[in-house]
Order: C-alpha cells, then sequence, then structure tokens
C-alpha cells in the first residue's frame, strides 16, 4: 500500500430497498423496482421452478417493488465502495475492502454480515478485534497509540458520510 493515498472520491449515498422474495439488500432502479439478482444460494436455499419445471437461476423478486426502502446507514454506504477499483489509491474505497472483502478464500461480506452500523461502532470494533488478535487494544504497538492509520481512515469516511446526509437533507 503507498503511503501517498490522499484521494477520497466518495460514492453518493446507496438507494437499498429489501427484497420480498429472499430478504437481502438489493439496489432500487430509478422506476422504484429493484435490480435483477440471483436467487440465494446455499444447501438450505429453496429451489424455485417456473411451471414447466426447470429451476429459475433469478431470484422471483427482481423488477418488484421493495418490501420496504432500507435507510443509508455508515455500513450499507461503505459497502458500496467495496468493489470500487481505485482501492489502491482511495482510502475509503481500501478500508471497505479491507472491511468487506477480506481474503480470497472466503466469501465477501455484506452490510448484514458484520457487526457494526454506524462509523463509531466500526472504529470500536478495529479496537476490539485488535484485542482479541494481541490482548490490546493499542492499534500502533511501536509507539503506545491507541489509534492507527484505519482509525483516522474511518473519521474521515465519517466524515464523508456526514456530509452527505446534510446534502440530502438540504436537498429535500
Amino acid at each position: 500500500m503507498s503511503h501517498q493515498m490522499v484521494k477520497t472520491t466518495v460514492n453518493p449515498l446507496p438507494n437499498l430497498g429489501l427484497c420480498p422474495t429472499c430478504d437481502r439488500e438489493i439496489k432500487i432502479r430509478r422506476d422504484g423496482n429493484l435490480q435483477a439478482h440471483g436467487r440465494p444460494r446455499g444447501s438450505d436455499a429453496p429451489i424455485v421452478c417456473d411451471s414447466n419445471g426447470y429451476a429459475l437461476t433469478g431470484c422471483t423478486g427482481s423488477s418488484r417493488q421493495p418490501a420496504a426502502q432500507l435507510e443509508p446507514t455508515f455500513a450499507r454506504w461503505l459497502w458500496t465502495h467495496a468493489a470500487r477499483r481505485d482501492w489502491r489509491d482511495n482510502r475509503i474505497a481500501y478500508l471497505a475492502g479491507a472491511e468487506f472483502r477480506g481474503c480470497t478464500r472466503s466469501p465477501n461480506h455484506t452490510p448484514l454480515d458484520v457487526p457494526w452500523t454506524t462509523a463509531d461502532e466500526l472504529h470500536d470494533h478495529l479496537h476490539k478485534r485488535q484485542a482479541a488478535r494481541t490482548g490490546s487494544e493499542i492499534r500502533q504497538p511501536y509507539n503506545g497509540q491507541r489509534c492507527d492509520w484505519m482509525c483516522r481512515d474511518v473519521e474521515t469516511a465519517a466524515a464523508q458520510y456526514a456530509q452527505l446526509l446534510t446534502e440530502r437533507e438540504v436537498a429535500r
């Protein structure tokens, strides 16, 4: 990772809805319907067939009205940055990738999979994870400071998120 990262291009607040069929968080299109998405996978996921007996690979909730529109929480907003391609020089995208994309052998996380929803909860989670791994909440053991670059990036992301919320309220 380069120490010259200064770019913090941000995504807008996400417009997500709850799928009435699979209960997943799906983006809402401009026409108010959910984007097309695949059906849930896994051993306990139901197999849905059409009238001819062929398995449907897409969720039957695709292109329908959402069951509920979801509030754009900090976790959902940060998650939208996880797939950005400029993660090498975008601090927020790098933080999102670290929290939601992890290692290549494990599945990607969604906002439903993480135990935090706000920036403060993420900051506390970072320190709890550090304490679980090392026995101390200090993230910079070489100089004894409690916080490190990730904590500062959470603070930067929280400021950007707060600015987007303010702009949304002003626009209303």
